[in-house]
């Protein structure tokens, strides 16, 4: 793939979550016209949890909420063009950041909450930090894990960082399946085989990619969120001076070998002033495969002190 076309596919790794969990409860609110849905588990204050992509669903951040204490409610969030949070006809006039933010924030309201704690991986960190780039004073707390920084200069190294890592076979399964649409492949169906092919990228131990790579559920991912939302953040994204005015406590969760980049998650912690970032060895994109003792301490530590602080 082009550089350009590459950059579509940030993020797009997803942890297998196999069908919705038998104990969480539907809900809706409609915005603009969509109707948003997400699905609660537990009882509590609310965290809400934003996937990647964008254009993944939800599913595979169920895992992560285990790592929650269990005092909290989890609300998995299906965003705008996701899961069932379906859009009729998407465009670049109703898929914008600005769009998603307002989701966001609607949903805060439905919830009848006063402030959001925002956990998000990936992209959802992106999401996370623009609405409290929007709205500083509605935000509880937010932990960010791997995420994609508050402008789009790491896309600058993200695909190298990626394709540095990959074999040979790794580089073909990706151009192979590039090439997918042309011979009447559904291109989301093309586009999930390329993150396939290239997930050992976003690992640090290749055995565990691989693994990873061979149990991705199809239909988890819409290839025109990801285009039309990037496309949108090109024209100028950058969250820094809204995220200057934070006051809250923010964990930024952060592999040593993510190909997102150190001074990625170096740039949200000089943005946030109240922010902490905490690195973890021997780790890529997702801690919580890699590393899940280490993401638990971290994540324990941050409750008790902020727990402290409220």
């Amino acid at each position: 793939m082009t550089g350009a076309r590459q950059s579509r596919f940030l993020l797009w790794i997803v942890v297998l979550f196999c069908g919705h969990t038998a104990y969480a409860q539907d809900g809706s609110l409609t915005r603009d016209g969509v109707q948003l849905f997400y699905r609660a588990a537990g009882s509590g204050a609310p965290i809400v949890f934003l996937s990647g992509g964008p254009g993944f669903e939800v599913d595979y951040m169920i895992p992560v909420a285990e790592f929650m204490p269990a005092s909290y409610q989890r609300i998995f969030y299906e965003q705008r063009g996701t899961g069932r949070s379906k859009v009729a006809t998407m465009t670049a006039a109703n898929m914008t950041i600005a769009h998603v933010v307002a989701d966001l924030d609607a949903l805060r309201i439905h919830l009848k909450q006063d402030r959001l704690f925002l956990v998000g991986h990936s992209w959802g960190g992106m999401l996370a930090m623009a609405y409290a780039a929007a709205h500083p004073d509605r935000i509880d707390r937010m932990i960010l894990i791997g995420p994609g920084g508050p402008t789009l200069e790491f896309t600058e190294w993200f695909n190298d960082n990626i394709h540095m890592r990959l074999r040979s076979e790794d580089v073909e399964a990706e151009r192979y399946w590039s090439e997918a649409p042309k011979r009447g492949v559904n291109p989301d169906k093309a586009a999930l085989e390329q993150v396939r092919a290239i997930t050992p990228g976003y690992f640090f131990d290749r055995t565990k990619g691989l693994a990873f790579a061979s149990q991705l559920p199809d239909g988890t991912l819409t290839l025109q969120v990801n285009t039309l939302l990037f496309g949108d953040m090109a024209k100028g994204y950058d969250s820094r001076p809204g995220l200057r005015q934070l006051d809250r406590p923010v964990l930024i969760v952060q592999g040593h070998q993510d190909p997102v980049g150190d001074k990625t998650a170096e740039d949200i912690h000089a943005a946030i002033k109240s922010s902490t970032l905490t690195y973890v060895n021997q780790c890529g994109h997702f801690p919580w495969l890699e590393q899940p003792d280490e993401f638990r301490r971290i994540l324990a530590e941050f409750f008790t002190s902020t727990a402290r602080e409220k």
